[in-house]
């Protein structure tokens, strides 16, 4: 699409701090003359298609949201966007982390302008909401519940504890996406699996947490107690996100987790397929035919 059009089409409104540019292919990302509380601008993504607008939050209030613990079911500030979501007629993609509005390509410009108010409540407001203590969040909320999904569709996800809080050396919970136990041969050992949204908000700092959620609880993971696995989805087109997953990846052995990028048909695969036959194992029948069919679903 023609970026340069919709600079022009915004400018009027905006003066000439806006900013308009491709960032890939039909997509142009507009950052406005606003900043939040942190001092970072205000960046929208605008597609068009067939005479329809899109325009997206670019992921900045999921990124809010979780960076506030705030991204769980019942918490305040995802009820503040539910609201804000009805009243604007706004979509909440969760499986994309994205807050989208869907207009008419020649309403860019007001379409723009409401998205811009969203955004600018939810950062204005949000930080500001008291909220008693609670377990740390998902490190990967939009991943977490891809995966739930896909478990779903493979009649698994019954077999696993959600939210599961693993003791480590000096802290006391940490947040485990998915947890089972697998029994075999007369031994068993725990299996612990994070997600982590390398595609959006803070890459490096989610490695981070996790190469110290690995290092706190290695002990067990090391005595064949549990096993630690981290599933992750990365970008190529962004230079955190791959130094993130990079990081992970070269980590990986010394730290005792695996790593598997979802983004990877092969990791893909061999995620589900060995959840599938650990949580499978105790039933009869052939489970590698069973995961073939009901993954062809997907």
């Amino acid at each position: 699409m023609n970026c340069k059009a919709i600079e022009e089409s915004i400018l009027a409104g905006f003066t000439d701090w806006s900013l308009v540019r491709s960032v890939a292919s039909g997509e142009c990302l507009v950052r406005l003359p606003f900043w939040d509380g942190n001092g970072d601008p205000i960046d929208l993504t605008v597609t068009v298609e067939d005479g329809l607008a899109v325009i997206s939050d670019n992921g900045s209030i999921a990124g809010l949201l979780f960076s506030l613990g705030q991204d769980h079911q019942g918490a305040p500030a995802l009820k503040l966007l539910d609201d804000l979501a009805r009243a604007h007629n706004l979509k909440i993609n969760y499986d994309e982390g994205l807050v989208q509005l869907s207009i008419s390509e020649k309403q860019i410009y007001d379409g723009i302008a409401e998205m811009a108010k969203v955004v600018l409540s939810m950062k204005t407001v949000v930080p500001h909401i008291r909220v008693f203590p609670r377990r740390p969040g998902s490190f990967g909320p939009r991943l977490r519940s891809k995966v739930a999904k896909k478990y779903r569709e493979l009649e698994i996800l019954h077999l696993v504890e959600r939210s599961y809080p693993l003791v480590g050396a000096t802290v006391s919970e940490w947040p485990i996406d998915f947890h089972w136990s697998v029994g075999h041969n007369g031994t068993s050992y725990d299996v612990n699996v994070i997600t982590a949204d390398l595609a959006v908000a803070e890459p490096l700092v989610k490695a981070q947490k996790i190469a110290a959620l690995s290092v706190d609880t290695r002990a067990q993971h090391q005595s064949g107690q549990g096993q630690l696995r981290v599933a992750i989805e990365s970008r190529d087109d962004n230079d955190q996100s791959m130094e993130a997953a990079n990081f992970l990846r070269i980590h990986s052995d010394e730290l005792d987790y695996r790593l598997f990028d979802l983004r990877q048909s092969i990791d893909e695969h061999e995620f589900y397929s060995s959840s599938f036959r650990e949580l499978t194992i105790k039933f009869s029948g052939n489970w590698a035919e069973q995961f073939m069919t009901t993954a062809n679903r997907g």
